[in-house]
């Protein structure tokens, strides 16, 4: 037993022995690499690199129109911005018989007390809100057709005489602040008695088409003064009320009828108009105009993006293919990131930043396309294109995109657009109020940045 103790003892000795001299021999590699990499071929080693030294031209680009879409939501102003110029926002919209009622009658012999239309403002605006506008109501001739595609530049014939007119500021109305104008008796009166009008909407609508509404009119007394609203026209208290009496009791009244905005039938659109010659900023004219250098140089110093599509920003990055060196790469990120200026364009309660941007490939024809990074929600989720405002900036990642042009697929540039980059709404320009102005290649303090990470495989294996 003793003997077998003694066996058992020594060779637990010389493990132990084993087990501290490979330990040791371990110790004796370089403490800095990682175990096994010394025996692989120094041509196989695959290394992460970040680079954000690419260079970036961007310039403004003049947008003629952008489709105006038929929803509630419409855009109604003026405002005098200091840097984009003056922006006038109108509506063209029809109306109705509230509820699609059918024979409408008013009785015997109405007689007409009052008439107004009534708009609910929603609660954003551009500009200064403090600012009294001259709102003029035109009747048209012209019919909206529901077949039909509006731009923001699209018009329709309408009377050359007013119906409506206002100056002032908004009211309240059943605790919703509003805009509330007269509309002009004659017409009123004449809706009300023509009963052979009111058998339907489609009668309706044939004898009476509708309105332009506009405050194009208005003398703004200078940089940020004015201000262009969004109103809610399917809400309740929106429409053209009549209120009228029995002619037969001229003492009794408080009689009243909606036509509303709202229905089946409704149909509107934004008429908007840049004015960029009444008070843009020098640096945005001439981009927008086509003087002084050549496009790539234009943007040198600040870039700017309009409210309701007006600009957009055309951007190159020309030396993409350099990243593959004629070696195989994989782009883990490529981050552009675009600076606001502050200086230029301060954040304040008139003019607030939009909630975030755009970025889209351009094909070979110069039309807008969505990059590969926007097509699949697991890519999307990596795109951004939100507004930091701590860092007061917009980060886009379009490593898909970017991977995509060094495997081949051709580069004709990009555009930056003032719109949401969800795929299914960022052709709609129509419903921004909110514009930013942003750094050039050549601003020191808000220099744009393309920053990339990347692995190169030296050799196709």
């Amino acid at each position: 037993m003793r003997f077998y103790l003694l066996i058992m003892t020594k060779l637990n000795i010389g493990l132990l022995f084993l087990l501290l001299t490979l330990g040791f021999a371990c110790k004796k590699q370089d403490d800095n690499s990682v175990l096994g990499l010394d025996v692989q071929p120094e041509n196989d080693l695959v290394g992460v690199t970040i680079s954000d030294t690419s260079s970036i031209f961007m310039y403004t680009q003049k947008v003629d129109a952008s489709r105006s879409y038929n929803d509630q939501y419409k855009y109604l102003g003026s405002n005098q911005d200091p840097i984009f110029g003056r922006t006038d926002a109108s509506i063209y919209t029809n109306f109705s018989i509230s509820s699609n009622l059918t024979n409408v009658s008013f009785g015997n012999n109405p007689v007409l007390d009052s008439a107004e239309m009534v708009i609910r403002f929603l609660g954003q605006a551009l500009g200064d809100t403090s600012t009294s506008l001259n709102y003029d109501v035109y009747v048209l001739n012209e019919a909206l057709v529901s077949s039909a595609t509006y731009s923001t530049s699209s018009s329709l014939n309408k009377s050359t005489t007013k119906v409506g007119t206002y100056y002032g500021k908004l009211k309240s109305r059943d605790s919703k602040v509003c805009l509330i104008l007269k509309i002009d008796d004659n017409l009123a009166q004449y809706i009300l008695q023509t009963t052979s009008n009111l058998t339907n909407n489609t009668i309706f609508q044939n004898a009476y088409k509708g309105f332009y509404i506009t405050t194009s009119s208005s003398s703004l007394s200078g940089p940020g003064s004015g201000a262009i609203r969004r109103f809610d026209l399917d809400d309740d208290v929106s429409g053209v009320n009549l209120y009228y009496h029995d002619g037969s009791s001229p003492s009794y009244k408080g009689q009243s009828f909606k036509f509303s905005f709202r229905g089946s039938n409704a149909l509107r659109f934004n008429n908007v108009s840049h004015n960029y010659a009444s008070g843009a900023t020098s640096n945005l004219f001439d981009q927008i105009t086509g003087a002084g250098t050549v496009d790539t140089l234009k943007g040198n110093s600040n870039i700017y993006l309009n409210s309701f599509g007006g600009t957009r920003t055309r951007v190159y990055l020309p030396y993409l293919k350099n990243f593959s060196d004629s070696q195989i790469v994989s782009i883990s990120r490529a981050e552009l990131i675009i600076k606001v200026d502050e200086t230029v364009s301060p954040y304040n309660s008139k003019y607030g930043y939009p909630t975030n941007l755009a970025l889209l490939a351009c094909n070979s024809a110069g039309i807008e396309e969505l990059v590969w990074d926007q097509l699949e929600t697991t890519d999307f989720v990596k795109y951004g294109g939100n507004y930091d405002a701590t860092n007061k900036q917009y980060v886009f990642n379009i490593a898909r995109q970017m991977q995509r042009i060094l495997n081949g697929e051709t580069d004709y540039g990009f555009y930056l657009v003032n719109a949401s980059p969800n795929k299914s709404s960022v052709i709609r320009r129509d419903n921004r109020v909110e514009r930013v102005v942003i750094g050039g290649k050549n601003n020191i303090t808000y220099k744009p940045i393309f920053k990339v990470t990347y692995v190169k495989y030296p050799f196709d294996k």
